[in-house]
């Protein structure tokens, strides 16, 4: 069967310099190629379902038609949104229907199958629809999305130390004889890292926050990245035991300063 770019090419809907473009700005990323190239223009969303279903021999499927209500913890939400994927329902002999956006992403059927040890039978959906179906019918899991996922908390942990390295090599000095209420605040072109109690809080432009460190009186170390402060709140709240009454009351300054700097913008 032959790939997704190829049969572009061969049918004249995209020129193999636009789809090399496009694996250029696939590579160290999660994305599909299908959802680039929609994103880049070079292709309709309707267009790419049409090719997938001719080149798999197979039909859209409806989501919510198709979605079980067992099914709405088979798979963490933060899975779902990588692969661009939902699980609809499970059949006979282990068999287990997900709705892909791109039902040829063997990778993705292979890491699907080791995380559940069902059998995968991919369907084809437009991914519009899979991104909406997911926040409508996977709920989101603290547990799931931000501690199982070993791979994307280390690739988030070495951003943040990558932005620290950044600022000490572009000469910014910081005053490590800090306050004991307040600490370090270091700003570079991408984001804002808060550091104090042995605590190090990491607000990028894209909107992620980072947490790196240690409680007062926990067993081992925080490392883990938030989509917003509500959520970071939530989780410090769950983890208040480990905390020092200083750790608790800079958490919470440091959260109250980013919400009033959100609310000026």
């Amino acid at each position: 069967m032959p790939l997704l770019g190829e049969l572009l090419v061969q049918q004249g809907l995209v020129n193999q310099k636009t789809i090399d473009e496009a694996i250029r700005l696939q590579i160290g990323t999660n994305r599909r190629l299908g959802k680039i190239l929609v994103r880049m223009g070079a292709l309709t969303e309707d267009k790419l379902v049409d090719v997938l279903a001719a080149q798999l021999g197979i039909k859209p499927t409806d989501i919510i038609s198709s979605f079980s209500a067992d099914m709405t913890e088979k798979l963490p939400r933060y899975m779902c949104r990588k692969y661009d994927v939902i699980p609809l329902r499970m059949k006979n002999n282990n068999i287990l229907e997900v709705a892909m956006s791109d039902p040829s992403d063997q990778q993705a059927i292979n890491d699907l199958e080791q995380y559940t040890g069902n059998v995968i039978e991919p369907l084809l959906a437009r991914q519009s629809d899979i991104a909406k179906q997911i926040v409508e019918l996977i709920p989101y899991s603290l547990k799931n999305d931000f501690f199982s996922l070993q791979s994307i908390r280390l690739i988030r942990i070495a951003v943040g130390l990558c932005l620290i390295l950044v600022v000490v090599i572009g000469g910014f000095s910081y005053n490590y004889i800090q306050t004991a209420k307040y600490g370090t605040v270091s700003t570079s072109a991408d984001a804002k890292i808060y550091k104090n109690h042995d605590l190090m809080l990491g607000f990028d432009k894209s909107g992620t926050i980072n947490i790196l460190g240690r409680g007062a009186f926990a067993k081992g170390y925080y490392s883990a990245s938030f989509t917003d402060t509500d959520v970071l709140a939530s989780f410090i709240a769950s983890r208040k035991s480990d905390l020092s009454e200083n750790q608790k009351e800079w958490l919470e300054w440091v959260i109250n300063k980013n919400r009033e700097q959100g609310s000026d913008k």
